[in-house]
């Protein structure tokens, strides 16, 4: 079990697989995302939080590489930079989650069906082609 004091003596505490560091930075940005929204009420809030936490938790580590590749093209020290990755993934992670969801129901088309080409509804001059 993950103790409070564990974190203060070990940055690099994880629960669950996650760096606590990482999910408090998210749940921080998904906190800011509910008060720069406004419109959000509770459970909007509350899930802007979770899910910030999360996008954060789990995407930090896979975007810290691109960031510090393209600081350092740019010249930017990327020193200190988990941090401001996990506050900017939890600020969007409702963003992405919401864009998830929007590009899964268009892929699904219509009453439910998986719009997946078929021989059947691909046009008679685009049969047997890679276009």
């Amino acid at each position: 079990m993950l103790e409070v004091s564990d974190f203060h003596s070990n940055p690099e505490a994880a629960a669950f697989g996650v760096k606590v560091f990482h999910l408090v930075a998210g749940v921080a940005g998904g906190v800011v995302r509910s008060f720069v929204v406004g419109r959000y009420g509770v459970v909007e809030a509350t899930g802007a939080v979770i899910v910030g936490g999360l996008t954060a938790g789990y995407g930090t580590p896979a975007v810290i590489p691109i960031a510090t590749k393209w600081l350092s093209i740019a010249g930017y020290p990327a020193a200190g930079l988990d941090g401001a990755v996990g506050f900017l993934l939890g600020l969007c992670g409702m963003t992405f989650a919401e864009v998830a969801i929007k590009l899964a129901r268009r892929w699904k088309g219509p009453a439910g069906k998986l719009d997946i080409p078929t021989d059947h509804n691909i046009p008679s001059d685009r049969k047997g082609s890679c276009r």
